[in-house]
């Protein structure tokens, strides 16, 4: 189904967040860091499908908590890995126009076909992620990264709501049926494992705090 492709975890994410750091710097060595964060993001098709129509959307509060570690080879390049977990979420209203879609109708049952109606969707995820990452200094206030990211999804929620409910029921036969309301969980769909390329700068305050901005 057409709802399974739609359900890979895209992981378009932008976070913020300040570190808290234990280096010297512009000197070879290890460099620690702990990091809190807030992920910005959502989870769509890529294009996202002409039959969707978004209308609100709130990325709602997901926190980033973890910690990195890089190692300088000198004084500019570095590799670098860490542990974190990422909260990613969010609320969509859209309308849908036969969108394909496998929906729960109350005292009716499950039904498949392609949807028309005002559609509410809440995504909640959490994640184990480890980044992978090569660093290069541009001076003591600033470096850049970029690597990949893996991720295991240690929680997964993608539910939602239809109502003012038209769908074209595929078996036994085509036919039109009309609803006020159904849902739909497709939290057992949404992939378990994501792998992804992340790019990113940090500008140091001083040598304990600084600054951090990725894109996913």
């Amino acid at each position: 189904m057409r709802i399974k492709r739609i359900l890979i975890i895209i992981g378009i994410v932008i976070y913020t967040m300040v570190s808290i750091s234990f280096a010297q710097e512009m000197n070879p060595g290890v460099d620690f860091s702990f990091v809190v964060g807030l992920n910005i993001g959502a989870t769509t098709p890529v294009p996202i499908p002409k039959e969707l129509d978004i209308t609100r959307y709130n990325p709602k509060f997901n926190p980033k908590l973890g910690a990195n570690l890089a190692y300088f080879f000198n004084d500019r390049w570095g590799i670098g890995t860490g542990l974190t977990l990422d909260w990613k979420g969010m609320n969509v209203h859209t309308k849908v126009d036969e969108v394909h879609l496998t929906v729960d109708v109350p005292n009716i049952g499950t039904l498949t076909g392609y949807v028309t109606g005002k559609n509410k969707t809440q995504v909640n995820t959490v994640y184990l992620t480890q980044p992978i990452y090569g660093l290069f200094r541009i001076n003591p206030k600033w470096q850049l990264k970029g690597g990949i990211y893996l991720e295991e999804a240690l929680h997964r929620k993608f539910k939602g709501e239809v109502s003012d409910v038209e769908i074209f029921v595929e078996s036994p036969v085509m036919q039109e049926r009309k609803f006020s309301y159904a849902t739909l969980d497709y939290s057992d769909h949404a992939r378990k494992f994501d792998i992804g390329l992340l790019v990113g700068g940090e500008f140091r305050m001083n040598q304990h705090v600084g600054f951090f901005a990725d894109f996913n």
